[in-house]
């Protein structure tokens, strides 16, 4: 059942022109694919909330600390010679420069800023670039 579907049942018109109109009666039936729906609500609006928490930390580990840029590329070129590093590269750089993000925080964010990313193979400049630039996208909670 949508939002305007239940409000057109439970409240009265806003502004009627004419006579007051008789409601539809409820549908008392079963709807066996209610709860699947609501169930994967649920999950999709849990999964929202953890992209949109990730990416608020990526951004305030990324735009809040001074310098931090050059310490996390740094200990990329530490780790690998190249311009791409994978997850387990970024975990391992965020650790060492003393900031704790779980890998599976640091995927949804990647995926978020950049949708075909290779994650074994993630350019790590236009990653800093995306995240610096939706940094203002996701407010904090309050």
């Amino acid at each position: 059942i949508s939002y305007n579907e239940f409000c057109d049942q439970m409240l009265d018109e806003d502004f009627p022109v004419g006579m007051m109109k008789t409601k539809a009666p409820l549908n008392h039936n079963y709807d066996g694919d209610y709860a699947d729906r609501a169930e994967y609500r649920v999950v999709e609006r849990q999964e929202t909330n953890a992209v949109r928490k990730a990416i608020r930390q990526l951004g305030d580990i990324l735009s809040k600390r001074e310098n931090i840029l050059f310490k996390i590329t740094r200990e990329f070129k530490h780790l690998t010679h190249e311009d791409v590093v994978s997850v387990a590269q970024i975990h391992q750089a965020l650790l060492q420069t003393g900031h704790s993000m779980e890998p599976e925080d640091i995927t949804r964010a990647v995926l978020h800023v950049m949708l075909d990313v290779d994650l074994d193979r993630i350019p790590y400049v236009e990653l800093f670039k995306a995240v610096k630039t939706s940094f203002h996208e996701f407010p904090a909670t309050r």
